[in-house]
């Protein structure tokens, strides 16, 4: 990334925000108190401690219909902005490819076959792999300027699809449905720097490796990743 502005966004709804706040202290912690970071929620969830600002948006009760909502609602204020989940930790400073797209995207690390059964019935994903039918995830996205365009697309394409796809899966589904014939216009980020997935406890030297191998984000899968997120800002508070 070059030296212009850039925001870290993130999306939570719920009375809960400690996944979030482990989020904004990782950014403290490696990137400074400068780094901008905004929060995108409801109108009744509390400010995560350490943002930069919140945006706040009358919101879909559907969690995927109110991500995209408040994607495409943001306003921006910055060059660059990197959306990524609530559930994930930075290792090392945010730095972008610098090229000519607009809108970068990140496919999935590993491939397998989907349960077309949980957690409801989806008969797109029958006999199907991750990567047939969602190839790109949605927890890191990368834009240059203003993109509301791009998101509202997402939500129209979302809003056309069955009601269970606004409960789950809507928004990588969308994402898919919408690049896959003009991938040309998307750059792409690397899946094992910018959301390297951790889904088990992992020791200080493999956290050490990945961090000198200039990972930039963790994401953590699971049942357990609060507890992982919770290791992950002991790691970094002892380094730091």
């Amino acid at each position: 990334m070059d030296k212009k502005t850039f925001s870290i966004v993130f999306f939570w709804v719920g009375e809960n925000i400690s996944i979030p706040t482990f989020l904004v202290n990782s950014i403290k912690i490696v990137m400074g108190d400068k780094t901008k970071v905004v929060q995108l929620t409801n109108l009744d969830t509390e400010k995560v401690p350490g943002v930069t600002s919140v945006q706040r948006f009358n919101l879909s009760d559907d969690i995927m219909i109110a991500r995209l909502q408040a994607y495409a609602k943001f306003e921006n204020e910055t060059d660059y902005n990197f959306y990524c989940d609530a559930d994930c930790v930075f290792i090392n400073k945010l730095s972008l490819p610098n090229d000519n797209k607009n809108i970068f995207i990140s496919p999935r690390q590993n491939d397998f076959i989907i349960d077309f059964t949980y957690p409801e019935f989806y008969e797109e994903f029958i006999d199907k792999t991750a990567n047939q039918v969602m190839p790109y995830l949605f927890g890191a996205l990368a834009t240059k300027g203003d993109q509301k365009e791009f998101f509202n697309k997402l939500l129209n394409i979302c809003l056309d699809l069955p009601k269970r796809f606004h409960r789950w899966y809507g928004d990588q589904y969308a994402l898919f449905l919408l690049t896959k014939d003009n991938l040309e216009y998307y750059g792409i980020l690397d899946p094992f720097i910018y959301q390297h997935v951790i889904n088990e406890r992992q020791s200080t030297y493999y956290l050490e490796t990945i961090q000198r191998n200039k990972v930039q984000m963790l994401h953590f899968k699971g049942p357990d990743s609060k507890f992982l997120l919770e290791s992950a800002i002991e790691f970094l508070e002892k380094k730091s």
